[in-house]
């Protein structure tokens, strides 16, 4: 198993961790997955940090068929799928995680505060 693991906080560039992920997904010989892994990358750290107010950690594993994209907060909220509204700014990051991995989910932190929220891409 390969794995990138990296904190941000509030004020981190996402394009520091899209460098990362990027650099992992071309070692792995997974590069074909770039454009998916930056989008959901991306979409999941920009909740952490607008709905906490905090940063978090992103840990991103290649095993087997998958690549699974996981970022964790000090939130016990929920992230909840939007209806689409034409009138409202914001609130589809998570329809478009949804549309492009094959499943996405949260998990409770083991013996820590807060949730994990993943998306997994096949590989």
């Amino acid at each position: 198993m390969d794995v990138v693991w990296l904190r941000f906080e509030r004020g981190t560039a996402a394009g520091i961790a899209r460098r990362a992920v990027r650099e992992a997904l071309d070692g792995w010989k997974l590069a074909h997955l770039a454009d998916d892994a930056m989008l959901v990358t991306t979409e999941l750290m920009q909740n952490v940090v607008r709905h906490t107010g905090n940063g978090g950690e992103l840990l991103v594993r290649r095993s087997g068929d998958a690549l699974r994209i996981e970022v964790a907060d000090t939130s016990v909220a929920k992230p909840t799928v939007r209806a689409p509204d034409p009138a409202r700014t914001g609130g589809r990051g998570l329809s478009i995680v949804a549309a492009v991995a094959r499943g996405w989910g949260t998990l409770a932190r083991k013996g820590q505060t807060g949730k994990i929220v993943w998306a997994e891409l096949a590989a």
